[in-house]
């Protein structure tokens, strides 16, 4: 991984103040694969990973499960009930594709048509609803299964006739009329947004049995999974999500729209994928199962869930739910990061930096897949172009732009970039000036978020009472930490601290380092 000079040197400069027979130490980045994996440019194809095994069959199981809080799935509330939950589709009716051959138009277009006099009779997608071929309701509409027009054998087989009969239609129509007129769903949003969960439940059922809306099964799977309306109930949970989640997927016209501004958003079906997925990868009140999970996060991706693409990355990265596989990893990072999606651009660059396994190092596109995630603002991809135009690796030498980077990444939450702010005003020059108190702020900011460099600064600067007061416990406590990280020069440093320490500080450190009292 890329390092950065000024955060280097700092940690030697402070200690050789402080304890001169102490030698330089070096900075070591270790590599935040788990955290940070995902993928950027270039548009979604089919060449997806496959999708998961077909749909299996699963009763509704009894409830009582347990009651388990240690994982995070967000309850998202719907405004209003999307269009694609009533969209008549290939699957409504199987001797027709409703409507059109890519099955891809909505009834109420051809309901919009039929009022502006399109009314070819050849064409399946033209007719009026309220007809009697139309309407399953009406006096005149055909049986539920009309053998005459699909051209049945007497043995059963499909012999001729395709395309929409007039059945087709009477039971698309039915259900579109339905959909229009229900207002189940709307009613059982508003019973949740008043917190009147019981209630909700209830109608969330009610619209489901009505007309399968696919929010209501997810609705109703995560009101089971967070105890609302109803006892916490996983397995319930699971039966409900599964519903959604196993239906058929078209993925030439369903593929899920990854927004790289709002990456997280996540339709219906994706948000039924990702949930199952961090269930059975956290054991929320089932089994643990990580190769369970894995597959569907896969099928998640499948459907063009972009953030879950990187997690399959992360997956096989790290040998979660199957052997460790760093082409897999790479591959997922690279159809992730092609989108623009900033975890993965930044993943795939730290692999390609340094090169692991068959992956061979190539800085050049490492810097490129940095670059492109510090567009999107990547607090490690900010760090990154910061340590390249501090040490002149693939770009011309800039302390300026280097500067610029640290302090974007920092106030992102990168603490190595923290810690190299630190470190600048610290040392002083003709960028910034030198500020101690600045220093000692920006190496606590990094050092609390676990940078081991900054905890060793932070702890020089307290036994030397600079941008503050001097504190020699505090100091100890800080080279401890630093020490745990694997900072070299740690141990040393405690043991010059250690002969500066008074009796009373020795007795607060006791006091400070003491078990806390059980009960």
């Amino acid at each position: 991984m890329l390092r950065s000079l000024n955060a280097v040197a700092l940690s030697a400069l402070l200690l050789s103040a402080a304890v001169p027979a102490l030698a330089q130490t070096t900075q070591t980045q270790n590599k935040t694969q788990t955290q940070e994996k995902t993928t950027a440019p270039a548009a979604k194809t089919t060449e997806q990973t496959p999708a998961p095994a077909a749909k299996t069959t699963e009763q509704a199981p009894a409830s009582g499960a347990d009651d388990i809080t240690d994982v995070t799935v967000f309850l998202k509330k719907k405004t209003s009930v999307p269009q694609q939950n009533m969209r008549i589709d290939t699957r409504s009716a199987s001797s027709c594709g409703f409507f059109g051959s890519d099955g891809s138009a909505d009834y109420m277009a051809d309901y919009i048509r039929d009022f502006t006099g399109s009314n070819d009779s050849s064409d399946p997608n033209s007719f009026d609803e309220n007809s009697p071929n139309g309407d399953a309701s009406r006096d005149g509409g055909t049986s539920f299964f009309d053998q005459a027009e699909r051209g049945v054998s007497e043995s059963g087989e499909e012999t001729g006739a395709t395309g929409c009969t007039t059945t087709d239609r009477a039971f698309a129509a039915a259900r579109a009329r339905i959909a229009r007129n229900d207002t189940t769903i709307t009613e059982a949003f508003a019973l949740f947004d008043q917190k009147k969960f019981p209630e909700a439940l209830a109608m969330f059922k009610k619209s489901y049995d009505k007309v399968g809306y696919e929010d209501a099964a997810l609705m109703i799977g995560k009101m089971y999974l967070y105890g609302m309306g109803t006892p916490k109930d996983s397995k319930q949970a699971v039966y409900w999500l599964r519903r959604v989640a196993e239906r058929p997927f078209d993925i030439n016209r369903e593929l899920h729209k990854f927004d790289p501004k709002n990456p997280e958003a996540a339709n219906t079906l994706a948000e039924a994928n990702l949930t199952l997925a961090k269930i059975y990868l956290t054991g929320y009140g089932v089994p643990k199962d990580q190769k369970e999970a894995l597959k569907w996060f896969e099928r998640a991706s499948y459907i063009g869930y972009v953030p879950a693409t990187k997690t399959v990355g992360d997956m096989y990265y790290n040998g979660v739910g199957n052997a460790k596989d760093v082409k897999k990893a790479v591959k997922n990072y690279q159809d992730a990061a092609k989108y623009g999606y900033a975890p993965a651009q930044y993943a795939l660059a730290e692999i390609l930096y340094t090169g692991e396994g068959d992956i061979k190092a190539d800085p050049k596109m490492a810097l490129a897949w940095y670059n492109e995630a510090a567009k999107a603002n990547h607090p490690g991809g900010l760090y990154a172009l910061g340590v390249a135009y501090d040490s002149g690796e693939g770009v011309a030498a800039d302390q300026q732009k280097a500067l610029y980077f640290y302090k974007e990444a920092a106030i992102r939450g990168n603490a190595d970039a923290q810690n190299a702010v630190g470190t600048y005003f610290y040392q002083g020059g003709s960028l910034l000036p030198k500020d101690d108190i600045a220093a000692r702020q920006w190496f606590e900011v990094a050092a609390k978020n676990g940078q081991t460099d900054a905890q060793f600064n932070l702890a020089v600067m307290y036994m030397k009472g600079e941008g503050g007061p001097k504190n020699l416990v505090n100091a100890y406590l800080w080279f401890a930490m630093a020490r745990k990280g694997g900072h070299e020069n740690a141990a040393a440093a405690i043991k010059a601290v250690e002969a500066q320490m008074t009796e009373a500080d020795k007795a607060e450190l006791t006091r400070l380092l003491a078990p806390a009292p059980k009960g």
